[in-house]
């Protein structure tokens, strides 16, 4: 074996093992465009989950902490060590999107989405293995939950976990049918609102992944809570991941701007007029006797209000629809559902079969057009055309953004919020009319979504082109965009609901941000949005003035902001009552929000939201009192917890894995430049490669995989023995490998070493080498497997301890019954396979020659050595005359294999072989059959090594003395 191949080889049987890390697996097959980066929060679930069969487990970081990412490397990791092959991803449809593009990122190309026209399909071939993608509600319907029930899934991950309310259907089919009857099936729920101020709402999503749970009455308790953390439940915060996890600003500012935009007469007028209007008509809802209408028509007056308010051009479009009397719709009931679930708090809460919510909304619009009485429509035509007459003078808010617009700075990208298309029809035009270049303005509707392809095509542009500054979307047609590569967001609209504001901010405020965070939400000066901004953000947001040189916008001028720690505690969206004296909690809607305007004017509003503000205070308290979300933390409890894996961060792990890169770089053909924190690797005559993630180093170590046969590597340093085993943890009830991890055995010191330590000392060795050894195999003695095992036992001890002393003390209070979940004891830790070797010999010192009188009695001593050894190994060995330029003749008696043995010895501890020039030309000849024994430390305790081949597996050069010799050493650790 040539010493490259050798290296080669000794480098790929170790990565190939390595490989199957949990912090290293799940990121090999990533995205090359966008792969995901590694963050410590993320390291320590993926170390704390690495062991646990079954995972069953809660992740509700904050929004922007890259959740999905996190699931899916726990699922890749699983995938990888054989337990996953079938995955279910349960989410809200709005959200398909995102995730297709996120397992992408994550190198999982083909998901089947389990939709109406391919689930017969998809039952006959046995849900074949694989990722499968399903809408909640499309699920959650009977017949469909019967067909997937009984699929073996190895995993199931449910996006905003939230969702399954302890009322809902979503609980009961999805939640019961699909997790909590099957305990042993790995789980996890995601959600970055866990909790939303219901304990026995949150408690009964909790008993879903751990049914061994008792009743949530008797779980209500400090220490209950304060047992799920690090056991059923992961929480981080933005904070903690800026000062505590990675200890500098991984999340920048971010703040909200109030821009308050002067109005026109007529502006003033038209939402006077509309305002007293739909106040009217809710009045004269006490005389309406048919029952459906009394339900339709204050979600008709919502509608109109959000629309109306929008834009003027919305305005007609929709007051327009309503003036064409059409009959009404036969599932009325069924469009109003859907018609309030658009008009809830958040996109997220949306679900609708496939269809546009714009149609949905103009079916609405048309269903319930026979609501309105002549005069009401004779009123209608009167807001037309005032509605008219504002787009002729020109539209004050519209005058704004684009002046907004123009002092962006051409750096920066802009996503401009609206919710409406025709809002968004109408600002497109207005922007192209003024000259904006049509590459560096982009819109994104449910007319672009629909077109796969002319979705891909924008998303591209407003990510990668620098000339797209500009992006206008709807909520949902813009879900699944890479939205952090903007930093300014500007809500066209006033969000009634600072949930969907929350929503919004986190698609920008999120992992990747690398730029302050800019958020405008452009407030009339009208009555409206007035009593929105003093009723609903001055209270809620905590807003300040400005002082601070705002932007110079023609006509309007930003008066108020709030920083960023106002931003990350938005309340939930409830009020409680008390019932029968029982607290109940009852969800507040952005639609409840208007109607309550509507009816009750600004007085009622600032009550609703006093109650929403005390329910919140109530919620906080508790939530604090009895620990439910937050767990204390500090950054030196959470590096240990991920050294128990071999690594401290993920810093540490690409640390090192540059290091092996470098020095292995002069033996696979690369040279690596290092531009102060960036490598960068050209190979051959390419363009030269920055290296930025686990799989471009992988792609280049392993770029020439060679054999990964056991190759014992001999390098310059601190004399000793360091052998590469394999570590391998099973759960004994199934023989299931849950883990496993190359690791070095220095057999001198009786040390274990792991993780970056054990990577740094393979590149010392690659850049110190002298060549490839024949090293006999040998098993490791009782002691050092004892060292091994008891090392892996306190590793494991430590990652399971949270979920064992959840068990355990919740079970010794009566709160939960015994489980079938794994046990520390059902742990089998084991050491297999050999993966190479490396030996440490001091340097050379001094000079070469040596009095001949010591030099003839070393070699005899190494001579009588050596005929030992091959003795011992079963050999026939036999010293040959001088004039053959070797020493020893060996024969296998079995095999009949001729070996031609040099020996050389050295009285210290010096390795190096010194050939004459036939000796040289022999060694050439007889290549495989040719061995060179050094005996070393003749002196003092002897030692020996032998090279196979040497001139294939060590470094040697020419050297005159009287006649020409060759010298077989290191030549400064180069190839």
């Amino acid at each position: 074996m040539k010493l490259k191949d050798g290296v080669i080889g000794f480098i790929s049987g170790f990565l190939n093992e390595l490989g199957y890390h949990p912090l290293i697996y799940p990121y090999l097959r990533t995205s090359a465009e966008d792969p995901p980066q590694h963050y410590l929060h993320q390291c320590e679930v993926l170390a704390r989950l690495a062991l646990r069969n079954p995972v069953r487990v809660l992740i509700g970081d904050e929004i922007g902490l890259g959740k999905t990412i996190t699931a899916l490397a726990i699922s890749r990791y699983m995938e990888g060590v054989g337990r996953v092959s079938k995955a279910l991803i349960i989410v809200p449809r709005v959200l398909i999107p995102q995730w297709r593009k996120e397992l992408e990122r994550m190198g999982i190309g083909k998901v089947n989405q389990i939709e109406r026209d391919n689930i017969e399909y998809l039952k006959k071939q046995g849900f074949p293995d694989g990722y499968y993608l399903s809408s909640m509600d499309f699920i959650k319907r009977e017949k469909r939950i019967k067909e997937v029930l009984d699929v073996p899934w190895d995993i199931i991950i449910v996006d905003e976990a939230h969702k399954l309310g302890m009322k809902t259907k979503r609980f009961k089919e999805v939640g019961r049918e699909l997790i909590e009857r099957k305990p042993r099936r790995n789980v996890i729920f995601l959600s970055a609102t866990p909790h939303r101020g219901d304990p026995a709402d949150y408690i009964s999503r909790l008993r879903l992944l751990d049914p061994y749970l008792e009743d949530w009455r008797s779980l209500d308790r400090k220490q209950f809570y304060e047992l799920t953390h690090g056991a059923i439940i992961f929480r981080r915060t933005k904070e903690e991941i800026n000062k505590i996890y990675e200890g500098k600003e991984i999340f920048p500012m971010a703040r909200f701007y109030a821009t308050v935009i002067k109005v026109r007469k007529d502006e003033e007028e038209f939402i006077n007029r509309l305002l007293n209007f739909l106040k009217s008509k809710l009045r004269d809802l006490a005389y309406e006797k048919e029952e459906l209408s009394k339900k339709a028509l204050p979600l008709l007056l919502v509608l109109i209000f959000k629309r109306a308010s929008s834009s003027p051009y919305a305005a007609v479009t929709t007051l327009e629809r309503l003036l064409l009397r059409r009959t009404a719709h036969e599932n009325l009931e069924e469009l109003m559902h859907s018609v309030e679930t658009l008009l809830g708090t958040g996109y997220e809460d949306q679900e609708y079969p496939g269809r546009d919510p714009e149609e949905i909304m103009e079916e609405f619009l048309d269903a319930t057009s026979s609501l309105m009485s002549e005069r009401d429509r004779e009123e209608m035509r009167e807001l037309v055309e005032m509605a008219r007459d504002i787009m002729r003078e020109g539209d004050s808010k519209l005058k704004a953004l684009i002046s907004l617009l123009d002092e962006v700075k051409e750096d920066s990208k802009v996503i401009v919020f609206t919710e409406y298309k025709d809002t968004l029809d109408y600002i497109m035009k207005k922007l192209l009319n003024e000259g904006w270049p049509e590459g560096s303005i982009l819109r994104l509707s449910s007319d672009e979504t629909a077109d796969e392809k002319k979705f891909m095509e924008i998303r591209r542009a407003f990510e990668r082109d620098p000339r797209a500054r500009v992006l206008i979307a709807t909520d949902v047609a813009a879900e699944g965009l890479n939205l952090q590569v903007a930093h300014i967001l500007i809500n066209y609209e006033v969000p009634w609901s600072l949930i969907k504001l929350e929503q919004r901010i986190g698609r920008v405020w999120r992992l990747g941000q690398r730029r302050e965070v800019e958020i405008y939400t452009l407030f009339m000066a009208n009555k409206a949005d007035s009593t929105a901004l003093r009723s609903i953000y001055e209270k809620l947001l905590n807003l300040k003035r400005a002082d601070l040189g705002a932007r110079p916008i023609t006509g309007q001028e930003v008066i108020l902001y709030t920083e960023t720690e106002d931003l990350t505690k938005l309340p939930p969206y409830v009020v409680t009552k008390s019932e029968k004296g029982k607290k109940r909690f009852f969800k507040v809607t952005e639609a409840k929000l208007i109607e309550t305007y509507l009816r009750k004017d600004e007085k009622g509003l600032s009550d609703l939201i006093e109650s929403i503000i005390a329910a919140k205070q109530e919620i906080e308290r508790e939530l604090k009192s009895k620990g439910v979300l937050y767990a204390q933390k500090t950054r030196e409890a959470i590096i240990n917890t991920i050294a128990q894996i071999g690594f401290e961060s993920h810093h540490d792990l690409m640390d090192s894995m540059k290091k092996l890169l470098k020095s292995a770089s002069g033996f696979l053909g690369l040279r690596v430049l290092s531009e102060g924190d960036e490598l960068k690797v050209i190979r051959g005559s390419e363009m030269p490669v920055a290296v930025t993630s686990l799989r471009t180093i992988y792609g280049m170590l392993l770029g020439e995989c060679k054999s990964s046969s056991p190759v014992n590597l001999v390098a310059y340093g601190p004399n000793g023995r360091v052998l590469i085993k394999l570590v391998e943890i099973r759960d004994r009830r199934s023989w299931g490998l849950l883990y496993k991890e190359p690791i070095g055995i220095d057999l001198k010191k009786k040390k274990v070493i792991r993780g970056s330590e054990l990577i740094d000392l393979i590149s010392s060795a690659i850049s110190n080498l002298v060549g490839i050894a024949e090293i006999p195999n040998s098993d490791i003695s009782v002691e050092l497997r004892a060292i091994v095992i008891n090392e892996f036992q306190k590793s494991c001890r430590e990652l399971l301890s949270p979920i064992i002393n959840y068990s355990r003390k919740l079970q010794e209070e009566g709160l939960r019954g015994p489980d079938n979940w794994m046990k520390a004891e059902d742990l089998d830790i084991g050491t297999s396979n050999d993966l190479g070797s490396i030996q440490f010999i001091e340097p050379p010192k001094g000079s070469l020659d040596i009095p001949e009188e010591v030099k003839k009695e070393v070699e005899k001593k190494a001579l009588e050595i050596v005929m030992k050894v091959e003795r011992d190994e079963g050999r026939i060995p036999e010293v040959v005359p001088e004039e053959e330029h070797y020493d020893i003749r060996s024969v296998d008696p079995s095999t009949k294999e001729v070996r031609i043995i040099e020996v050389k010895g050295h009285l210290g501890p010096e390795v190096y072989g010194e050939l004459t020039s036939y000796e040289a030309e022999l060694a050439e000849r007889e290549r495989e059959r040719y061995w060179l024994y050094i005996v070393y430390n003749i002196g003092t305790d002897p030692e020996w090594i032998r090279f196979r081949d040497p001139v294939s597996t060590m470094n040697w050069e020419a050297f005159e003395r009287v006649e020409r010799r060759y010298i077989l050493r290191p030549k400064e650790g180069k190839p």
